[in-house]
């Protein structure tokens, strides 16, 4: 396969792999290697993948591939997430279900939880073909499932060592609630969004006052039925306001806010009184007709005024703040401190009961204007405001979250939470900010977690209770099977639900109906993966993971699960380092959505580029922790530059074709003797980066990766290879043999650092090598991963090559505005640069300058005479960085530009920086100071470099251009042999027809140009052709006419 073509290339080498078993051969060739254990992050099984899951397995395939080219026995286990709201809110869709009372009413538990099943099962393979596809190397044949007995217990047994701890509670608590999923939710279950709500201030009527009122604000018009107590600041200023026949009570921050702007109306303060003086005032519930609970609640505290610095700001509302301790965990921790129930009788869809009279069948946030109309109907409502604010919602079905104050089970995490921050800070965290930061700040804010789940598919919670007040919380399978003396067959609902457990007490314990938060199924995974404790021997042997990796929404997801799982069970957090990267967004930073018509696949880009391009363009496209722009045409860049790639391997196999030599079989000692300077920069560059590439990885760096290696192979194609083109072409034996030895060595190697970023083109060039050159590993993924010999290293060499091409690029861009193609020779070129050691750095690679620009003559210099400098002040910065000490710098700069500039500049170029003694005081100037003219003579080119200048000569001579025209005649005739269809040895017979002064001029070339393009014999004359030809072109050159011939010499 001469020509890259991914869309054959990619699905043949899949197939390769499958024929020969070369993941399975890396396996066992690893098994007694030091063990290495990465944990995989499991997605949901609920569709094809997205782009963002490409981006995260195409860096954990990299690392990985890495870790066994070392030798590593990986355990690589990947893992799916299959339980939980995720799948049965697509399979209630699938279904047309619209509620759970339907599932268990209608549709019948067991058929749902088969459906639900199903529906995860039939995800799996489907995106397991699609990582394979992206060339991701796992142990496809046995992924963890979540919904297996095996795994299940993993989690049971957590629990039971929870319960053994004193770790797992039962309590009521007000919860963040989805109605539509009827069930409640954790913090990390919450996806904030920005709403625009009608907030509302409400007058609540205190007891004894005639035409008094307390003044409060909510955005939550459907928690005013279940108001309990109004909040105020102790220390805060409060204001008894007249307000036509009305005293309203508010902050004495707020009141103008509010009374003027809000209600519209004049007020005039009557008195100013602490928060503290407030305390205990007995208020009216605006509702205590329509609820019987208000009607009969007699709790001291209720429906009075209380204290809280906590949770009264005057930020906005009122300064008195709306106190429902059943709708909210600020108003809960409140109510429970001064003995006030969390009423809240909202039914789990958020329905209003019959219990709260004319609010019977109203929907909680749903209907929150009719809930303003009966406030205003009451005489209760001051005004209302529409304000723009975050809500939160559920993260799967994205319905707006409610309050429900219900009785649910809690692993105890808060009172673990300073030792899990310290933790923390022995972990290696790339980048460093996302442990020491934002790890450690969700860690300090931690709250015990609600772990049940009022739902259906997924672990149940393993907890049996009994009439008598005793609990079970079983750890394993065996033991529940023990216990009952049964069978069990599957560890789900309903089967799970019949299982009774005899109590000492006589009766039978029955189990809680919930299920465990999602998150909780992937927080034992560290464990449940490795089958423990139903096994216990590779937990024994792997421990705890040596690395994970995902995204940065994963800060308060896998990673928190993960570390309260393993801090509850085994007090430690359940991994050493974690890679954490962002997310993917289109190439205008915006999130990717199907609405915005910017959301892509990855096969959008596999279908146009390859998955190598695909893997090579995200590995190393965003710093960690920080998003990617996904952007095509950087896309098309990463592809060209692996086409860069490719053709170095086809130049490498045509070079030892045409010599017939096997370089893997020249002699490495005598190859070094003949090495020149170019040879000797190609090996260090290659072991300098091998050893770079090295660090990198073993730093977690992984996005630096792609860059260096990348940099290796262009260096080579872009820098050696054009380097010793003539060498190539027309040099000595042992000269080609020196390159061919050099590429040799230069290519493979690059395939070994390539192979874990992408892995296919790696593997077919690989494979086109080892029919050439019978190269000893059967893949390129069997091969070990090089070790960088550090004696080639030469930093010194590589320095100078790297400034070499900075001026080389400067030349060739001087050439370009001048209009000089390379094929024209410069007569000379200076470079102006400070400090000895660069220009004579410059100096000694002069002749690789020279050759590769076409260049006759080059020196580097401090200064040109020819250029000369002048100076001005640059008056915007000057004044606003010196103020009034601006007229000593203007007399300074102006000093200095009549004396001489040059100094001056050269110290701004080394330092940065021009330190200034003048009249008495001292002041540093940056290049943003000054403003530097540069009177450069019409015969010369000015193109800057990084750090310095270079001035082209653009004098012409008639033997420049006599070299020029032939060059441009040799360029010409390789294109008609090309065109003819000629091959590289062939020889041919060459005569070029143009004027006769020009045919002079080009008499001394004849032989250059027949050498170079396989003449024999080569002519050049202004008459015509005596014969005719077989092959013929005519070109115009500079405005010369020239007619090209040739014929294949037999």
């Amino acid at each position: 396969m001469k020509t890259y073509d991914f869309k054959v290339l990619e699905p043949a080498v899949l197939d390769f792999w499958k024929a020969k078993q070369t993941y399975q051969k890396l396996v066992q060739r690893n098994r007694d290697g030091k063990k290495f254990y990465y944990l995989d992050g499991p997605p949901y099984t609920t569709g094809k993948i997205h782009i963002g899951h490409a981006w995260g397995k195409a860096l954990r395939d990299m690392l990985l591939r890495y870790k066994r080219m070392n030798g590593f026995n990986v355990w690589d286990r990947p893992g799916f997430d299959m339980h939980g709201l995720p799948i049965e809110v697509s399979v209630e869709k699938e279904l047309g279900i619209r509620d759970k009372h339907e599932i268990v009413n209608k549709f019948g538990l067991q058929k749902f939880i088969e459906a639900c099943e199903k529906y995860a099962l039939d995800n799996l393979w489907p995106m397991i073909e699609d990582f394979r596809r992206l060339g991701v190397w796992l142990n496809w044949d046995d992924p963890y499932m979540t919904i297996k007995s095996e795994y299940i217990e993993g989690a049971w047994w957590a629990l039971a060592e929870a319960e053994k701890k004193g770790l797992l509670n039962i309590g009521k608590k007000a919860m963040t609630w989805c109605p539509r999923c009827a069930t409640a939710l954790a913090k990390h279950e919450l996806e904030y969004a920005n709403r625009k709500d009608e907030s509302i201030f409400v007058k609540l009527k205190v007891e004894n006052k005639p035409n008094e009122y307390l003044i409060v604000w909510t955005t939550t018009p459907w928690t005013i039925p279940y108001n309990m107590a109004v909040m105020v600041h102790p220390a805060f200023n409060y204001v008894r306001c007249q307000v036509d026949n009305e005293v309203w009570v508010i902050a004495e921050a707020l009141a103008q806010a509010v009374i003027g702007t809000v209600a519209k109306k004049e007020f005039t303060v009557i008195e100013t009184l602490k928060g503290e003086a407030l305390k205990g005032t007995k208020y009216a519930h605006p509702f205590k007709d329509e609820i019987a609970f208000h009607q009969t609640n007699r709790e001291s505290n209720a429906y009075t005024v209380v204290l809280s610095e906590k949770y009264v700001t005057t930020d906005a509302g009122s300064g008195l703040v709306h106190c429902a301790p059943g709708c909210g965990p600020e108003d809960f921790e409140v109510g429970k401190a001064h003995n006030i129930t969390a009423f809240n009788e909202t039914d789990e869809h958020g329905c209003f009961p019959e219990s709260m009279g004319e609010l019977k069948g109203l929907v909680a946030k749903q209907d929150d204007a009719k809930f303003i109309e009966l406030l205003d109907a009451r005489g209760a409502l001051l005004g209302k405001s529409k304000i723009n604010h975050e809500y939160a919602h559920c993260w799967r079905c994205k319905t707006p979250v409610i309050f429900r104050a219900t009785d649910q089970w809690f692993l105890a995490v808060e009172q673990l939470r300073d030792q899990m921050a310290k933790n923390n800070e022995k972990l290696t965290w790339v980048p460093d900010w996302a442990g020491s930061r934002q790890f450690d700040s969700w860690l300090k804010s931690l709250q015990d977690w609600c772990i049940s789940r009022q739902r259906f598919w997924g672990i149940p919670l393993p907890i049996w209770l009994c009439g008598c007040g005793k609990r079970k919380v079983i750890g394993t399978q065996k033991e529940l099977e023990s216990l009952t003396n049964k069978k069990l067959d599957n560890l789900h609902r309903p089967w799970i639900d019949a299982v009774r457990i005899p109590c000492p007490c006589g009766k039978a314990m029955q189990r809680v109906p919930d299920v465990l938060d999602v998150w909780l199924d992937s927080g034992v995974a560290p464990w449940a993966t490795l089958k423990y404790p139903s096994h216990e021997q590779p937990f024994m042997d792997l421990g705890f993971p040596d690395v994970i990796l995902e995204g940065k929404d994963q800060v308060r997801g896998w990673f928190n699960s993960l570390t309260c799982m393993a801090m509850v069970s085994f007090g430690r957090i359940p991994f050493r380092a974690v890679y954490m990267h962002g997310f993917i967004n289109d190439a205008q930073g915006r999130k990717m959505s199907k609405s915005l018509k910017n959301f892509i696949t990855p096969y959008e880009i596999i279908d146009v580029f390859g998955a190598d391009t695909l893997r090579f363009y995200q590995i190393g496209g965003a710093q960690p922790g920080l998003d990617l722009n996904f952007n095509h045409e950087d896309a098309k860049t990463k592809h060209r530059n692996l086409v860069v790639l490719w053709n170095l391997h086809n130049l490498l196999q045509d070079l030892a074709a045409e010599l017939k030599r096997d370089p893997s079989k020249l002699d490495p000692i005598v190859m070094r003797s003949l090495f020149s300077v170019e040879e000797r920069f190609l090996f260090s560059k290659v072991a300098s980066t091998q050893k770079l590439v090295t660090r990198l990885f073993d730093e977690l760096r992984l996005n630096e990766v792609p860059s260096h290696v990348e940099d290796l192979f262009l260096t080579v194609s872009r820098s050696y290879v054009q380097m010793v083109r003539d060498k190539m072409a027309v040099g000595e034996d042992s000269e080609r043999e020196v390159v061919l030895f050099a590429l040799y060595h230069a290519v493979t190697e690059s395939l070994r650092l390539l192979a874990p970023i992408a892995p296919f083109i790696a593997e077919q060039m690989w494979q086109n090598l080892r029919k050439e050159f019978k190269l000893e590993e059967e893949s390129v993924h069997l091969a070990l991963w090089p070790k960088a010999n550090e004696k080639d290293i030469d930093e010194s060499l590589e320095r100078q090559m790297t400034q070499a091409d900075a001026v080389m690029q400067a030349i060739l861009a001087a050439r370009e505005k001048a209009k000089l193609s390379v094929r024209w020779p410069i007569k000379k070129v200076a470079v102006i640069t400070q400090g000895r050691d660069a220009i004579r750095s410059i100096e000694e690679i002069a002749d690789i300058i020279k050759t590769q620009t076409n260049v006759k003559e080059l020196h580097a210099h401090h200064e040109l005479p020819e250029v000369k400098l002048s100076l001005a002040p640059n008056q915007g910065p000057i004044g606003k960085d010196f103020g009034k000490g601006r007229l000593k710098v203007l007399s300074y700069i102006e000093h200095l530009a009549k004396s001489n500039p040059a100094d001056a500049l050269v110290a701004l170029a080394k330092e940065g920086i021009i330190v200034a003694q003048w009249e008495g005081e001292e002041f540093k100037l940056n290049k943003d100071h000054l403003i530097i003219n540069r009177e450069v003579p019409k015969h010369l080119i000015e193109m800057p470099f990084r750090g310095g200048f270079v001035y082209l000569d653009t004098t012409r001579t008639p033997e420049l251009d006599a070299e020029g025209f032939a060059r441009e005649i040799m360029r010409r005739t390789q294109q008609l042999r090309k065109d003819a269809g000629l091959k590289k040895s062939d020889t041919i017979a060459l005569y070029v027809q143009t004027g006769e002064e020009l045919a002079k001029q080009l008499d001394q070339w004849v032989s250059k140009i027949a050498e170079k393009c396989g003449a024999n014999p080569a002519k050049i004359g202004s008459l015509d052709p005596v014969r005719k030809h077989e092959h013929q072109a005519e070109e115009t050159i500079k405005g010369k006419q020239i007619r090209f011939f040739l014929d294949k010499v037999n």
